[in-house]
């Protein structure tokens, strides 16, 4: 059964320890934020239990809300930096969802259409307020499951499905998820999530939304709040975005 477990000193690392929070984690800057808790109780020694309990990982660190990614700074910071070559401190982040924009000529279409089998366009949201889920209740994870339903019910008809929790779930449906590559498991105590606690009191809270196309796929409480997929059959990847 998972626990969070508290340092009160820096950890015994070994030469096995690959983390970028090992890399960047010093005895000044843990003493300085062993004591800091986010306003829902989540604290250094939770961000960083998985990436001290499995060697192996690439990252080493997570965020239990979103305050974290204020509080812990210092740590956060240079972990981005390192891992998407991108600084939060000196640059902005920005994003356009316009399709229209992609270039995509129609000599690459035709390859894209000649070589790739399927193609799928992943985006992850996560819902102000609720804690992330290495550091959420029960009860915020029912939260955001009963916030993602609602929203999943308003979109429009071509993409309207039906959504299937897991802890619901016939074993021909399971089949059928499991088949068409839509199911998600719960997170083994080696990997990054089972090790940060993002598999409690599985699988209540969790659960696929899938539309009647098989065209657009939403992941609720796994890795993030919310995990959307877009998805179809060959290399229309202009059609996929835009959906």
């Amino acid at each position: 059964e998972f626990k969070y477990i508290t340092f009160t000193e820096m950890p015994p690392w070994t030469d096995k320890h690959k983390s970028l929070m090992r890399k960047t984690m010093t005895p000044e800057l843990f003493a300085q934020l062993k004591d800091v808790k986010s306003s829902t109780g989540y604290t250094l020694s939770n961000g960083m239990q998985a990436g001290v309990l499995r060697p192996h990982l690439g990252v080493g660190f997570t965020m239990g809300d979103e305050e974290c990614f204020t509080l812990f700074k210092d740590i956060i910071y240079p972990i981005v930096q390192g891992w998407h070559k991108f600084d939060p401190a000196t640059q902005e982040h920005t994003s356009d969802l316009d399709w229209s924009k992609i270039s995509f000529t129609e000599e690459q279409a035709g390859k894209f259409a000649e070589y790739v089998v399927s193609t799928r366009v992943r985006a992850a949201r996560n819902i102000a307020g609720l804690a992330l889920p290495a550091g959420s209740s029960k009860e915020e994870r029912l939260e955001v499951e009963k916030v993602l339903k609602q929203a999943f019910a308003s979109l429009p008809a071509e993409l309207q499905g039906t959504y299937f929790p897991l802890g619901d779930l016939t074993a021909e449906q399971e089949e059928k998820l499991q088949t068409g590559g839509f199911l998600f498991q719960k997170p083994g105590p080696m990997q990054l999530l089972g090790a940060a606690g993002a598999g409690r009191s599985w699988p209540e809270g969790r659960g696929i939304f899938k539309n009647d196309t098989n065209t657009v796929l939403s992941w609720c409480n796994e890795e993030d709040q919310c995990r959307i997929i877009a998805m179809e059959n060959g290399g229309g990847i202009k059609g996929v975005f835009e959906r």
